[in-house]
């Protein structure tokens, strides 16, 4: 944390960003307005955007991360940051989602650890239960969740599938 808080637009040509997918995590400081600028030259080029934001920008609310919101194709976040994110404390987790979907992704993706994880994509909702398996460590789970969720989407475009890959990444990790 705070290795990238200086990413600067002026540090690489947005015309370079040749890709389908751009994978966005937690940005803060001058590294967050690139991230806005970032969303914005995805829109324009067709570029697909998973946000991946923490509960530290989620608690900063769906105003704040506006720009980033609307150019999202695919929110990734655990459900204290979904209801931060909506500004909710329902348990309704197709509520939830709806209301994030709202704000301009076009799937929603919440994890909830031992519970498993669903998506909604303003139509349906996809679940998985958690994997079976012995926990060492949870840390690194939700990065390894989302990048195989991804990934998922990348090669299959089906939400179930997905899942089930980023369950299998998540697992994988959590076991060492």
């Amino acid at each position: 944390k705070g290795a990238s808080d200086n990413l600067s637009s002026k540090d690489f040509k947005l015309s370079d960003l040749n890709t389908k997918w751009i994978y966005m995590a937690t940005m803060m400081e001058e590294s967050f307005k690139t991230c806005e600028k970032i969303a914005k030259y995805a829109k324009k080029n067709d570029i697909k955007i998973l946000f991946n934001p923490s509960l530290y920008l989620a608690k900063k609310g769906a105003k704040y991360l506006k720009n980033i919101l609307s150019n999202t194709t695919i929110l990734v976040l655990n459900f204290e940051e979904a209801q931060a994110l909506a500004g909710s404390k329902t348990d309704n987790d197709v509520e939830l989602a709806r209301k994030l979907t709202k704000l301009g992704p076009k799937i929603v993706a919440i994890t909830e650890g031992k519970k498993g994880v669903y998506a909604y994509d303003g139509h349906c909702r996809h679940s998985l239960d958690a994997f079976d398996v012995k926990v060492v460590s949870t840390l690194g789970a939700g990065d390894a969740f989302t990048s195989g969720f991804l990934a998922g989407i990348i090669r299959t475009g089906d939400l179930s599938i997905s899942l089930e890959l980023g369950m299998a990444n998540a697992a994988s990790v959590i076991q060492k």
